[in-house]
């Protein structure tokens, strides 16, 4: 892929001044955008290959190559609970959808971020 996207990304810090800079900043999002999707493609099948190392202990959960540090983490640990306890979280659920309508519930918000999604109707160009 061309090198142009990631110096017009990196070589852009100040707000675009035209509608032309804004369509280059976007085309080299996008661009990068369609990369990085290439390359989670390309790596995952290698990520199942290396867990599968481990399984068979060929490595450890966590090892270093190159430099590089290498660290299996088992995911996100999550609960199914019984229904008493589903029917206290539907009513605190309620009450906390109560205290925002009246107002007594402090909003906060997280740091903002875009969140930038290829076309549906068409395949990516890789």
């Amino acid at each position: 892929m061309p090198a142009a996207p990631v110096e017009a990304a990196s070589a852009s810090s100040a707000v675009p001044d035209s509608a032309g800079a804004i369509d280059a900043l976007l085309d080299a999002i996008t661009a990068l955008k369609a990369q990085q999707k290439q390359l989670e493609q390309q790596l995952e099948p290698l990520l199942v290959a290396l867990s599968e190392a481990m399984a068979a202990g060929q490595l450890d959960p966590a090892f270093s190559h190159n430099d590089w540090a290498f660290s299996h983490s088992l995911g996100r640990l999550s609960y199914e609970f019984p229904a008493p306890v589903q029917q206290i979280e539907q009513q605190l659920k309620a009450a906390k959808e109560n205290a925002i309508q009246q107002g007594s519930a402090t909003e906060k918000r997280g740091k903002p971020f875009w969140t930038i999604r290829p076309p549906k109707t068409q395949p990516l160009p890789f």
